[in-house]
């Protein structure tokens, strides 16, 4: 009887394991809103398997919806990964007229990366996600990391922000020394005129009105002859060249960006941040994807606060024909760096 037990157990492991592995591969694709913390938020999932790990992506801005970017530039992702596309509260396809300023807070971000996280496992049947962050969702993956550390394997940073006071002065002096070795005159005076940054508050640091905005402008201009950079009109086409947004939704773009930034930085948690001494250790691996040529978010600060970090494993990587968008300035490399990141802590 015994001898007969066993050979029943051997013959259901037998075919159980022949069962999983002539499993049919199927494909995933699902388009939702979801209730987030009391807000419509949009997610897409895509993947050509759907037992392939999940990764989930956190745009940058804040407020700006990377979705077309990511899926004309980085749509092979989706062969080795589920890929999850997030609009974070009020952001592209998220966007809601009159939604409530209260509403755009650093920490209620945070929550929302966690409530999409556990929906995400349940969903798609994991027990960790690579989270994936580019610029300000860089910033964002690290304070969601720390905080809620069990529900990722681990985190990627790309154009990673470290500290406001110090990430905007190192961004306004390489500007100026570029346009001044360029000699560019217009961009000299235009810089000059504004003059350098003072402290971390986003509201004062510069005293002329979209001083901000007109430094980024001017870095972006200054890339395209130093490097043959991605442009302000790059960026641009994304969305407005994307089947991924309607035509109402490419009109909002815009809106939906220039609100969440112009409340935010309302936020004392979005200002005068510092992430050496706010997220200096971690519990997950991480990477750090850094642009050769990034003073949005400058390169060397970056290489600066992952030399400090303290996380179980952790890796730099440099692409040199980059600047402050790796995953679409060299897609290919990307995508190879990913998938290896994950090969090295699966």
């Amino acid at each position: 009887m015994k001898t007969l037990f066993l050979l029943l157990v051997t013959l259901c492991l037998f075919h159980c394991q022949t069962k999983d592995s002539t499993a049919p591969i199927v494909a995933i694709s699902e388009s939702k809103y979801l209730d987030i913390n009391g807000t419509k938020q949009f997610v897409m999932i895509r993947g050509e398997n759907d037992k392939k790990p999940v990764l989930l992506h956190l745009h940058g801005g804040p407020g700006v919806s990377e979705i077309g970017g990511l899926r004309k530039y980085n749509k092979d992702l989706e062969k080795d990964f589920t890929v999850v596309y997030w609009d974070q509260r009020n952001a592209g396809k998220s966007y809601t007229p009159n939604f409530p300023a209260a509403e755009i807070k650093v920490q209620k971000l945070v929550s929302d990366v966690e409530v999409l996280a556990k929906y995400l496992k349940q969903r798609l049947k994991t027990n960790k996600i690579l989270l994936v962050g580019h610029s300000w969702g860089s910033r964002l993956g690290m304070l969601a990391v720390q905080k809620y550390p069990e529900h990722f394997m681990a985190f990627v940073g790309t154009g990673q922000e470290v500290a406001a006071a110090e990430g905007e002065l190192q961004s306004y002096q390489y500007s100026l020394t570029k346009a001044k070795e360029l000699k560019n005159q217009e961009f000299v005076q235009q810089l000059e005129a504004i003059g350098a940054p003072k402290g971390g508050d986003y509201r004062t640091m510069y005293s002329m009105p979209d001083a901000f905005s007109l430094q980024k402008y001017i870095l972006l201009e200054l890339n395209k002859q130093i490097y043959d950079g991605f442009s302000v009109e790059d960026l641009y086409a994304n969305f407005q060249n994307s089947d991924e947004y309607t035509p109402t939704e490419k009109e909002n773009y815009l809106t939906a960006a220039n609100f969440t930034n112009e409340h935010i930085v309302n936020d004392p948690d979005f200002n005068n941040f510092d992430l050496r001494k706010q997220v200096s250790e971690v519990k997950v691996p991480v990477f750090f994807i850094a642009g050769k040529f990034d003073y949005i978010n400058p390169t060397p600060l970056a290489k600066a606060y992952f030399d400090l970090l303290k996380a179980p494993k952790k890796e730099y990587t440099e692409f040199e024909k980059s600047g402050h968008d790796p995953a679409w300035e060299e897609p290919q490399r990307y995508h190879s760096e990913i998938l290896r990141f994950y090969n090295a802590i699966k």
